[in-house]
């Protein structure tokens, strides 16, 4: 499977937030990125960006995927902003695919960027209560990291993984967040979990259990809280397509104690078989390019 993930620059994190800049390395462990084409990104759709904010252009390369019958690819959008007098520094990567003037696929570039940019606009638009917050010693800044990792790639489906970290000025700590695009190239629609499961399957009752078993053994096993999964249709929100089954991402405090870190269970197709409806079963076969 080729992958492309977004490394950025998170130790000002550690500065602000009280972050290990070793843990934040830890969060991602993907390759070094190659060389590839650069795109930055600095218009906000509908905003206007304050005049002290300041925007710089960090070149960081990546690995090229190649998908759609060889006629799409993906370039990355990176994003730099920083006020210091509305006390938020933003790093934000997202990719956008070319190749293509289908609708479908301009579509779904614009909800990509959408996605992203709920993520990080909360911290250009404080109150003024806020802003007086801000500038009382010592002064600390809101901060947002994203970065992305295309998880699968193929001639049918693209899934998409998003991580982030956020501060918000006055907390204890960073927040640990993700969230996901799975999008069927050939049905032109993004996927959602119910979406490659057979009806009445109790698909969800299988995740669970398969989920629980998983973190129950493994390091973070004796933090694991008692109603991790409840409500599970919120719990597996998070979710990616792998070339060897379906990763089920949970947020660094969503179902074990925060020190824990982000946790992640990949259930393979071999196990999920059984519940995958005939769609699903056909992208699981044909695996990425």
């Amino acid at each position: 499977m080729k992958r492309v993930a977004i490394y950025l620059t998170i130790s000002h994190i550690a500065l602000t937030c009280g972050v290990g800049v070793s843990s934040l390395w830890n969060w991602y462990k993907g390759p070094l990125p190659q060389t590839d084409q650069i795109s930055v990104r600095v218009d906000l759709p509908a905003k206007k960006l304050p005049a002290q904010t300041n925007v710089s252009t960090p070149v960081t390369p990546h690995s090229e995927v190649v998908f759609g019958k060889g006629r799409l690819r993906i370039i990355t959008h990176q994003l730099r902003l920083e006020s210091d007098r509305l006390h938020y520094q933003i790093n934000v990567s997202y990719p956008e695919i070319v190749g293509s003037k289908d609708r479908h696929i301009q579509n779904l570039n614009r909800q990509i960027e959408r996605l992203v940019t709920r993520r990080y606009e909360w911290a250009m638009n404080p109150s003024e209560a806020e802003r007086y917050e801000r500038e009382k010693p010592p002064e600390f800044y809101n901060t947002v990291d994203i970065i992305y990792e295309v998880r699968f790639a193929s001639d049918s489906l693209l899934s998409i993984y998003f991580g982030g970290y956020s501060y918000t000025i006055g907390a204890a700590h960073a927040v640990q967040y993700s969230f996901t695009v799975n999008y069927d190239l050939t049905l032109r629609k993004e996927l959602d979990l119910p979406d490659i499961f057979k009806p009445n399957s109790k698909y969800l009752k299988f995740i669970e259990h398969y989920c629980t078993d998983e973190l129950a053994n493994g390091p973070a096993g004796a933090s694991l809280f008692n109603e991790a999964f409840a409500p599970p249709t919120k719990a597996f929100e998070s979710w990616n397509i792998t070339t060897d089954g379906i990763i089920f991402n949970f947020d660094q405090c969503r179902v074990t104690g925060c020190s824990a870190g982000e946790q992640a269970v990949e259930i393979p197709f071999s196990a999920l078989k059984p519940l995958l409806n005939s769609r699903a079963r056909g992208i699981a076969h044909s695996r990425s390019n």
